[in-house]
């Protein structure tokens, strides 16, 4: 497939960086994705051969390698999937600076972690005024070690965060 023909499938210009051809692929595998349709239906098969045709124009306007290696379970034009060795790398992936991860691994430790703790109480003052309760010996201290591991992991977050904020 050439620059012209693939641009044209994929609906941006012949001048379009990495990032637009990634949208537009992505625009139009989510409105024609085979999966979409039931299998063996004729609007299935249109949307598999579709599917191969966006992703060979993907390969070529983002100059990724074709697949050396195509044949069944592996992408190429027998079967339309595309393995995650088969993608080129991405020059516009975000890099999370190591404090903003700390922070928010912080907020998802402490926060998921006092829920579970909050909840294996709860679970224990119901479970233990109820007649009979079954789940009582494995529900409550499994949500409260879930809970704590949670809050060892905000915790130590929290400590490598720089101290004043």
């Amino acid at each position: 497939m050439d620059r012209t023909s693939a641009a044209r499938l994929l609906g941006v210009p012949l001048t379009a960086s990495r990032r637009q051809v990634e949208a537009a692929f992505r625009r139009a595998v989510r409105t024609g994705h085979p999966d979409r349709f039931p299998p063996g239906s004729e609007a299935y098969e249109e949307a598999t051969t579709a599917m191969v045709a966006l992703t060979e124009a993907r390969r070529t306007m983002t100059g990724g390698p074709a697949s050396e290696q195509a044949g069944p379970g592996r992408a190429g034009a027998s079967s339309g999937w595309v393995s995650s060795t088969d993608l080129p790398p991405r020059d516009d992936d975000p890099v999370v600076p190591p404090e903003v991860h700390d922070r928010r691994m912080m907020q998802w430790g402490l926060g998921w972690g006092g829920f579970l703790v909050a909840s294996a109480v709860v679970s224990f003052v119901v479970g233990s005024t109820a007649p009979t309760n079954d789940a009582l010996p494995l529900w409550s201290p499994a949500l409260l070690l879930i809970g704590l591991a949670c809050l060892v992991v905000g915790w130590r977050a929290r400590g490598r965060l720089p101290r004043g904020r």
